[in-house]
């Protein structure tokens, strides 16, 4: 298990900052907000040389809180530490657009010192800061194994306590138990958090992994491979501790697919659904793959379309030896794939439908082609 990563203490945060941060600095409230501006007269953070200032903020244990550091000038970046300068937590751009929204629960009773700073060293500018209580949502106590089933939608809430995935962020850990064969799919959805979602097998495995399906939301789906008890792992994106409120529900995938691993057809005019999961052929990087022939029967353009709402495709068309002719990540509309290109009649292509990025990211997806002369 992963502390929280070194912590520095407030002599070394001095340091990084700069000068001594206590020198500086203005006191808020919870439910009170306040505004700064930034300017060449701050003490310059040591890492991106840009200026901060340095708010005190008189909390007790088990608050939750949520801050807020709004700007039309510059793109907002907040710390929190505690006295002792132990790291609370930081954010960039988890409010509207470039602004900050950092979610925390207090560790105990005293001060912290919230640092508005900037990304970036050229930022100077106005912005205004907020602090105000969330609701603690109704969720299972830190660090337990909760069971969910299918069709069930249940709440979370990533916080102190829970433990630690492998590269530092809370996690919570939700069972199921799922039968030889069958498909379902697991949503993680918030508000709060950029949700990242790891399914483990019966053996502790990983079996598919998701950080973005739609927007922030994580989902992961699998055909399982044997019968048994699975874990999803409900985490954040990144190496900070990120605390927060999510949804996770599981459902059956329907429809008719086609065997993982199994090579398809497809042919012009045609449009296919599919599903990446575990059992496809994979990458070098370990990413799933499923391969169709395509076959046309006129000479022409090309049109092939794969699109997806829970996964960034990305298409490959090869000769029939397996040489890459082309590919295409977001060619067309958002993340979809797009490609044109000029094809013989008689000749035998192979499509291979994948993701971006590495990793066994899992989901459904539709393949269409079409050849105009």
């Amino acid at each position: 298990m992963h502390r929280l990563l070194p912590l520095l203490p407030l002599l070394a945060l001095a340091a990084a900052c700069g000068r001594d941060a206590g020198t500086a600095g203005s006191t808020i409230k919870v439910g009170s907000s306040a505004t700064g501006s930034l300017t060449d007269q701050d003490p310059m953070m040591r890492g991106n040389r840009g200026p901060y200032q340095v708010w005190t903020l008189r909390g007790k244990r088990g608050q939750r809180l949520v801050i807020d550091m709004t700007s039309s000038a510059f793109d907002a970046y907040l710390y929190v530490r505690d006295a002792d300068g132990f790291l609370i937590g930081q954010d960039d751009d988890s409010g509207d657009e470039n602004n900050a929204r950092l979610r925390t629960i207090l560790p105990r009773n005293g001060a912290y010192r919230i640092i508005a700073t900037s990304f970036g060293s050229t930022a100077r500018g106005d912005y205004a800061l907020a602090v105000s209580e969330w609701p603690a949502p109704e969720a299972p106590r830190p660090a337990s194994s909760q069971a969910i089933s299918v069709g069930e939608t249940k709440d979370g809430l990533l916080e102190p306590g829970d433990e630690f995935s492998g590269d530092g962020p809370y996690q919570d850990r939700w069972t199921f138990e799922v039968g030889a064969n069958q498909r379902v799919r697991v949503d993680m959805r918030s508000t709060d958090v950029d949700s990242y979602l790891m399914l483990l097998g019966p053996d502790g495995r990983v079996v598919a992994t998701n950080d973005d399906a739609t927007g922030r939301d994580a989902a992961v789906s699998v055909r399982a491979s044997e019968a048994g008890r699975y874990t999803a792992l409900a985490t954040t994106f990144g190496d900070q501790p990120r605390v927060g409120a999510y949804r996770i529900s599981l459902t059956v995938v329907s429809g008719e697919f086609a065997d993982p691993g199994t090579v398809q057809s497809i042919s012009a005019g045609e449009s296919r659904e599919g599903q990446l999961e575990s059992g496809d052929s994979t990458t070098s990087s370990g990413s799933y793959t499923d391969i169709y022939r395509f076959r046309p029967a006129q000479t022409g353009t090309a049109t092939i379309d794969l699109t997806s709402t829970d996964l960034d495709p990305y298409l490959t068309l090869q000769d029939s030896a397996g040489t890459e002719l082309t590919h295409d990540d977001d060619g067309g509309e958002g993340n979809n794939s797009l490609i044109t290109y000029s094809v013989t009649a008689g000749a035998l292509y192979r499509l291979v439908v994948g993701t971006f990025g590495a990793g066994a990211r899992t989901g459904g997806y539709r393949l269409a082609a079409r050849v105009s002369p």
